[in-house]
């Protein structure tokens, strides 16, 4: 039994127990995982999280500084049923206690409100229901499954798994620029997922509630199924995951009345190495909204590398588009006034060094640093040159337990 739930461990970490959506890479064939787990007699259940103590300093007349600390708990529990394998998750984050009001400093990061008015140069806090979800999947011989998922808050089959559940952003306390043009639906509302795998692709379609979450952070944000997605992801070879999603939301944003189309794409490649792991993703994404010319692109490369066992390198570059009037004034642009857009590029270099403190999990200390290029229209709000840079303390645990008590660790 210690080499079965090891096994089925090892599939589900790092991403698949924290964003339950197909497109991920496991380090291990999932098929001979979900077997095996429908051969349990037994519930099998595993708690995941991380947290951040952090000073962010953004620099700048734009920027601002505040302590911070950014965190998940994550918990799941497994058990065989009509020949598959039924799992219940559960995602938490105490963010809306543990970061200021009205969010995190951030430069040139833009999406969702505070009373009413668009979030400018902060990103706002996750909400404390991040996933309430149950999902059933079955194989059917050794290239071919099924999966049922159902949530009332949860992530639907459109854009790449959310950057707090990516191997190649796993050391990085800060959300990606280009969120909102790629993984922002990863906190929604009445989800509804049907995915089919042959071989190694896998297809999904998604129905569930379009809105963003609203400004009440603990509550649950019930709708309408009024939006749709499809997402195809291929694994050619282990650790290379390529995948292309689009989808149609209705009224995301409260400060941005409409619909929105999103389209997305990523290349990512994750190895295990000696003393550690290499982790690298290329995304883009694109939001297209109703006004002409109304185009947004979003697009990053970003990296993890693990290396000697306590050591952590990343980065992120990133370019994205931004509305003109919104950086300036911080607010959304009226109507009346045309729209200019503009592209931010931004570059962050990492290190964090871990030790050991406390047993089962691990704990470490690490910087980073970010540099911006962008219009020089804007240097007057931001200053020619804004350096951001963060001091930060983490801790970080994987807890899995089979019915014979044993644990099992991810990659992270």
């Amino acid at each position: 039994m210690r080499r079965v739930t090891r096994v089925v461990l090892a599939a589900m970490l790092p991403a698949s127990v924290a964003s339950v959506g197909f497109g991920q890479t496991p380090p291990i064939d999932p098929m001979a995982a979900m077997e095996a787990m429908s051969a349990m007699d037994h519930w099998m259940t595993m708690v995941h999280g991380w947290a951040y103590l952090n000073y962010n300093d953004q620099g700048g007349p734009s920027g601002g500084d505040d302590f911070e600390s950014q965190n998940h708990v994550m918990g799941m529990a497994s058990h065989s049923f009509l020949g598959g394998k039924l799992t219940f998750y559960g995602t938490l984050s105490l963010e809306p206690a543990t970061i200021p009001e009205p969010g995190s400093h951030e430069l040139f990061q833009v999406g969702e409100t505070n009373d009413g008015v668009l979030l400018v140069d902060y990103q706002h806090p996750h909400d404390f229901f991040i996933q309430l979800a149950g999902a059933w999947q079955k194989s059917f011989g050794a290239d071919f499954g099924l999966r049922f998922y159902a949530a009332a808050v949860g992530e639907p089959a459109l854009g790449p798994p959310a950057f707090v559940h990516r191997l190649s952003a796993s050391a990085n306390p800060t959300a990606p620029l280009s969120h909102h043009n790629q993984d922002s639906t990863h906190i929604s509302y009445d989800v509804l997922t049907l995915g089919l795998t042959a071989g190694i692709f896998t297809l999904e379609g998604s129905g569930f509630h379009g809105a963003e979450p609203d400004e009440n952070r603990w509550n649950i944000q019930a709708g309408a199924i009024d939006s749709y997605a499809v997402r195809l992801t291929a694994v050619p070879v282990p650790g290379l995951t390529v995948q292309l999603s689009g989808g149609h939301l209705t009224n995301p944003e409260a400060a941005e009345p409409g619909n929105q189309n999103r389209f997305t794409g990523m290349l990512a490649y994750e190895t295990a190495l000696p003393g550690g792991f290499l982790a690298v993703s290329l995304i883009t994404g694109q939001n297209q909204e109703p006004e002409e010319g109304a185009r947004f692109w979003g697009t990053l490369l970003e990296w993890t590398w693990k290396f000697c066992e306590w050591n952590t390198t990343y980065g992120r570059l990133e370019a994205v588009d931004r509305d003109l009037f919104e950086l300036r004034f911080k607010r959304q642009r009226p109507e009346e006034v045309p729209l200019d857009r503009t592209r931010v590029y931004a570059g962050t270099l990492g290190y964090v060094r871990d030790f050991p403190l406390i047993p089962k999990a691990t704990t470490g200390v690490g910087a980073d640093v970010t540099l911006y290029r962008f219009t020089d229209r804007l240097d007057d709000v931001y200053a020619s040159m804004p350096v951001s840079f963060h001091v930060f303390a983490r801790i970080r645990f994987d807890i899995g337990l089979g019915g014979g008590g044993h644990a099992g660790h991810s990659m992270h």
